[in-house]
Order: C-alpha cells, then sequence, then structure tokens
C-alpha cells in the first residue's frame, strides 16, 4: 500500500509498498507474538516446576518432622512413666524404712 504524507502533493514522498511485503511483514509480527506467548509459556512452566518441586521438599520436611514429633513424644510418655513409677518406689521404700523403724 502507498501513502502519501500528510498535507503534502508532492509525489516523490509517494512510498510503495509491494502488498507481499506488506503481508509478510504481517505474518512476521504474528509469529513474534506467538514466539513470545510460547517464550511466556516456558518460564511459567518452568516456575510452576520449580514451586512444584519446593511444595513437594516442604512436604517432606513437614512429614519428617511429624514423625520426630512422634517419637520425641513417645520418649517423654517413656520419661514420664519412669519418673512415676520412680516416685511410686520411693514412697514404698519410704513407708517401709518407717514401719521397719
Amino acid at each position: 500500500m502507498g501513502s502519501f504524507v500528510k498535507g503534502s502533493r508532492d509525489p516523490s514522498t509517494y512510498t510503495s509498498t509491494p502488498k507481499f511485503v506488506e503481508e509478510v511483514a504481517i505474518e512476521i509480527m504474528k509469529v513474534d507474538k506467538v514466539v513470545e506467548l510460547f517464550q511466556t509459556m516456558v518460564i511459567v512452566s518452568l516456575k510452576m516446576g520449580n514451586l512444584t518441586l519446593e511444595v513437594n521438599n516442604l512436604k517432606k520436611k513437614l512429614a519428617t518432622w511429624e514423625r520426630e514429633k512422634v517419637v520425641l513424644y513417645e520418649e517423654l510418655d517413656k520419661e514420664r512413666d519412669f519418673w512415676k513409677g520412680y516416685k511410686y518406689n520411693v514412697e514404698i521404700w519410704r513407708n517401709n524404712k518407717v514401719e521397719a523403724e
């Protein structure tokens, strides 16, 4: 398509662009948009993949901490039971000692 420079009647300012060049330019612009969209999709996909890995790592850490918590509570319960038994045995020993005297 050709055009005149605005306000000019001089035919030397007329630019002649063949139709196929304009069509090629339009196609290139479309391809550029597609490439840009594809690059954006790849970046988003990589970030989602990284996010998924991070979430999975955090889930594994949480599961590990939950198992450790259970083990520590079991040990705490054993310790409490030991001290209850110890105190009970000390009371029995004191009672027996008082009776023996």
